[in-house]
């Protein structure tokens, strides 16, 4: 049996494995772009969240600070794009008001030590929401982290 072999044939087989080859490329297109608009996202909400610690810093000066013992911030947005959680690592500076009434509390007091402070790592673990295309807070907690003295 003779194979007829034809221009036409070879275009016509060609098509197939061409028109696969763009479907392709149009999936990977797309998966491309899922993955741009999930980091703009990502994006998104690091500024957010940097625009809370600089009304933060703007009231009480100073209080924030990048350590090199900290982890990578991580943020997971939800399949519907709507909802996310993030964890931002911090250094917080903590304050604790001097008690007591005995002699030494009161001469603090009087010099203008109204508390004790020191530098803690922890992180924030926030609840985000996308109202009206933007993101909103809608919980934020802060944890001390472990100690490493133990």
């Amino acid at each position: 049996m003779k194979s007829n072999s034809t221009r036409r044939d070879f275009v016509l087989r060609g098509g197939a494995v061409l028109g696969a080859g763009v479907a392709t490329t149009t999936a990977g297109a797309a998966a491309l772009r899922k993955n741009v608009d999930v980091a703009a996202e990502r994006e998104a909400i690091r500024t957010l969240h940097w625009e809370h610690l600089a009304l933060i810093e703007k009231q009480d000066g100073g209080v924030y600070r990048q350590g090199s013992r900290q982890q990578m911030d991580a943020i997971v947005i939800s399949e519907d794009g709507e909802h996310a959680s993030a964890t931002f690592h911090v250094e917080a500076e903590v304050c604790t008001p001097i008690q007591g009434d005995c002699t030494a509390a009161q001469m603090a007091r009087l010099q203008g030590n109204v508390a004790s402070r020191h530098w803690e790592s922890g992180r924030f673990d926030v609840k985000l929401a996308k109202t009206q295309g933007n993101w909103k807070i809608v919980s934020l907690r802060y944890e001390r982290a472990p100690s490493s003295e133990s």
